[in-house]
């Protein structure tokens, strides 16, 4: 995420870097996210199959608190089932709190990071 200082004049790089999402395509049955997938971002999972996402701990990927990651299931069969990684939380109004589903192509959610290794799910969840 992109930090300005107060007076700093914003050039045309910046402005644009702000506004604009940018697409992460996967295509495999696996998937950890990464801090690069933090805000601005919308991962996209076109697998038919079980597609695994794993929340990893701070330990190993030092997303800052306040991070939000965009996920969508855009293939029509098959499930996107988010995990926890190693020491992480995860809660979500999901049947299983802490293992939300994507189910329906196009339904998407997002990943909020709430604390050092607490995550929110919110969306198209099961």
């Amino acid at each position: 995420m992109a930090t300005f200082s107060v007076g700093q004049v914003l050039t045309a790089a910046q402005m644009n870097s702000i506004a604009n999402l940018t697409v992460r395509a996967v295509t495999g049955t696996s998937d950890t996210l990464v801090v690069t997938d933090a805000d601005n971002k919308l991962i996209t999972y076109s697998n038919t199959g079980t597609t695994t996402i794993t929340i990893p701990p701070y330990s190993s990927v030092a997303m800052t608190t306040g991070s939000v990651i965009n996920v969508i299931k855009i293939a029509s069969g098959g499930t996107i089932s988010i995990v926890q990684g190693s020491g992480v939380t995860l809660a979500s109004a999901g049947a299983t709190s802490t293992n939300p589903v994507i189910t329906g192509q196009f339904k998407a959610a997002s990943l909020v990071k709430v604390s050092t290794d607490s995550w929110y799910c919110v969306g198209g969840i099961a």
